[in-house]
């Protein structure tokens, strides 16, 4: 055997030995930070739904201060409506496979967290992996009240292509829609709450522990 090859074979030992006396802390900080870098397709999302849903409302408004006369641009502006829609059904479908992939990675860090040796910091790990697990369970609620959302006004905008559309009936539908829209911002400001609560302990958890942030 060359001295290369001996000298490879040292250096990867040296690696997993190294990867093996790694604190737990220093293991959960990995995993960690593996969890963020799973969210990059969440994160990349947000200004593109922002951006739709304005459009929407653009449509939506459009479309309400047209008269049955105008029925041939009620049914086209409905139409670019409803293919809005299902651009952000997908893009929520991709949000919602980042959070599920980011779950995953973090559910790792429960058989460090009982090798901690410090009560107080098993304790704040503990407070962080509840504070995580809190997130995901809102975002899992926000992923079903956008979709039940973007399911209503579907219909909505089905309704509108209808020439013999009774007005009650438009009424009933929009006050449907204003009903699950609600529940999504109610959703995402938790979510948003959850997070920023997460992001704080994290913070601590990191600086309690001492572990220095590349």
């Amino acid at each position: 055997m060359t001295n290369y090859k001996i000298w490879l074979m040292i250096i990867f030992a040296l690696v997993i030995l190294s990867a093996c006396q790694a604190t737990p802390e220093e293991k959960i900080y990995h995993i960690l930070e593996q969890t963020v870098a799973k969210e990059k397709d969440f994160d990349k999302q947000q200004k593109p739904l922002m951006e739709l849903e304005t459009q929407e409302q653009r449509l939506f408004d459009k479309i309400i201060n047209l008269g049955i006369k105008d029925m041939d641009k009620i049914v086209k502006l409905s139409n670019e409506a409803i293919e809005n829609l299902e651009k952000r059904k997908e893009k929520m479908k991709i949000e919602q496979a980042s959070i599920l992939s980011s779950k995953k990675e973090f559910s790792k860090i429960k058989s460090h967290i009982r090798k901690i040796a410090s009560e107080k910091t098993k304790k704040e790990a503990t407070q962080l992996q509840k504070l995580m697990e809190k997130r995901y369970e809102t975002h899992e609620k926000l992923y079903k009240a956008y979709l039940h959302g973007i399911d209503t006004n579907m219909k909505l905008y089905q309704m509108m292509k209808d020439k013999k559309l009774q007005i009650g009936e438009l009424e009933k539908q929009i006050q449907l829609s204003n009903k699950a829209y609600s529940e999504v911002l109610k959703m995402n400001q938790l979510f948003n709450k959850n997070t920023k609560k997460f992001n704080e302990q994290k913070s601590k958890f990191y600086k309690d522990t001492q572990i220095k942030i590349s």
